[in-house]
């Protein structure tokens, strides 16, 4: 890895973490060259404006999301064991208590985001809503998952109860309920 690529990922290592513990509009460049022991002008070589960061940020959350998935569809997996997958992330997350995934703390703070930081971030969420829908139908389909509701809303209400647990566990500090969570949300959708 050239020295520059190595140097950009390592800032986007640290801002990340920072996003995640923080919020995007709570840590600075200042920050980042502290944890990294260098000097602010050096970031503004590798990104230019914070702005410019948060869109990196952004589209590394949504690529990443993307690859992952693109990856859980080649696996030879069935519809329940990839939704155990599929549920890995947000779960760490969850049980953290100390942080949430970057996309969704990108969203908490969206009102305050550039117009392509929000993009990214809606794509990031979008690729997510529409795999799951389509795991969720494939799944209903093949006789794995049985509930009523069309597959998109029910996608829609699992994202948003696992994007609440993760603001309660941090906000409480306190994971405990997540486990009865997700075997709810299982048992909505047919599991014994």
């Amino acid at each position: 890895m050239p020295q520059k690529t190595k140097k950009k990922t390592e800032i986007l290592n640290v801002a990340e973490d920072l996003l995640q513990r923080r919020g995007f509009s709570a840590f600075s460049y200042q920050d980042i060259a502290d944890a990294l022991g260098m000097r602010k002008a050096s970031l503004h070589y590798h990104f230019a404006s914070k702005a410019d960061l948060g869109v990196a940020l952004a589209e590394r959350q949504a690529n990443r999301a993307l690859k992952r998935l693109q990856v859980l569809d080649q696996a030879a997996l069935t519809s329940w064991q990839r939704l155990d997958v599929f549920f890995k992330p947000y779960l760490y997350y969850i049980k953290s208590c100390e942080r949430l995934a970057s996309g969704a703390m990108l969203a908490a703070g969206y009102a305050a985001l550039n117009e392509t930081m929000q993009d990214r971030v809606a794509e990031y969420f979008l690729i997510n809503r529409v795999w799951l829908a389509r795991l969720l139908t494939h799944g209903r389909n093949s006789g794995e998952f049985y509930f009523g509701a069309d597959p998109a809303v029910k996608a829609d209400a699992i994202l948003s109860t696992l994007h609440g647990a993760a603001l309660m566990a941090m906000a409480g500090r306190d994971a405990d309920f997540v486990e009865p969570l997700v075997d709810d949300i299982k048992a909505s959708l047919g599991a014994g």
